[in-house]
């Protein structure tokens, strides 16, 4: 698997991955930014009618395009790049390819454009997964165990922040209320209705990560109950374990087709320790069950 993964054709999936993903985010940080604006220009602005009625007019502007183009476009990509992704994992993992829940794979020609709009570091995408040295299936069990809980960490992660942001952005509204003696319809109307746009937009990406975690973590448990059971009749009956990774997979990819991934800066601010983690569990892997 290590070869393959960072073979030209899994590097290109990669790359291809990686820039759909690019695409959606984009869409999803111009969403924040915007509503960051809209929020400070209406607190500037609140004592000016006129003013506040114009960014209220540029705030409904802005929703209503972020509606009719922002959202289709990024979920476009979102699904490009889940496909992509259901690609790059049937193919290193063994697994069949499911057809109804999924679709058609994505055309090479399409792949190869894609990943020609990566101008990234490489090197970042080699060693994609870690790979246990282990017998057979537990390779193929540790690299679905390590998607569902290192994505359960950083999600759970980057939730609790949006948490964090929206609780700061009201406490400083209250202080600000009580630091100018101001009535409880000023802290309304002159902090939290400006900044309801961008309230929302945390508030929502809370609740997305919340229910992504949850999900991992329930079918993680699973999966390492398969692992750490060695009379477990999963591994001792090749099709119902064909069945139980394909149930896993499809789990994965109906996350990855309403939830995108997180921001590489994000990701990559963690990497290395979560790396460091779950190379721990793959070496106790290892020494439980040897490759012959």
């Amino acid at each position: 698997m290590v070869d393959q993964q960072n073979s030209v054709a899994g590097l290109r999936l990669l790359k291809a991955i990686a820039v759909a993903h690019l695409y959606n985010q984009r869409a999803q940080a111009a969403s924040f930014i915007v509503s960051i604006i809209l929020a400070v220009t209406g607190l500037l602005t609140g004592a000016h009618p006129k003013l506040a009625a114009a960014i209220g007019l540029a705030g409904a502007c802005w929703a209503a395009l972020y509606k009719a183009v922002m959202v289709p476009w990024a979920e476009r990509y979102l699904r490009i790049a889940a496909i992509l992704q259901e690609m790059f994992d049937t193919d290193l993992l063994k697994l069949s390819w499911n057809r109804v829940a999924v679709g058609d794979r994505i055309g090479d020609d399409e792949v190869s454009r894609l990943s020609r709009h990566f101008h990234r570091d490489e090197s970042r995408l080699r060693g994609y997964y870690l790979v246990a040295n282990a017998a057979a299936p537990y390779d193929v069990l540790f690299c679905l165990e390590q998607n569902l809980a290192w994505g359960s960490r950083v999600r759970l992660r980057f939730a609790q922040m949006m948490l964090g942001l929206l609780a700061l952005w009201s406490v400083a509204g209250i202080l600000l209320t009580l630091a100018t003696d101001a009535t409880v319809a000023r802290l309304l109307a002159g902090w939290f209705v400006p900044s309801l746009g961008l309230l929302l937009l945390c508030l929502d990406m809370y609740r997305t990560q919340m229910a992504s975690t949850r999900e991992r973590l329930r079918v993680l448990a699973l999966v390492r109950a398969v692992i750490d059971d060695p009379t477990s009749t999963l591994i001792a009956t090749p099709s119902t374990l064909a069945v139980f990774t394909r149930q896993v997979q499809d789990t994965l990819f109906h996350m990855r087709r309403l939830q995108p991934r997180l921001p590489t800066w994000y990701f990559q601010r963690y990497h290395d320790q979560d790396k460091t983690d779950f190379q721990v569990k793959m070496l106790d892997l290892q020494t439980r069950y040897p490759r012959s």
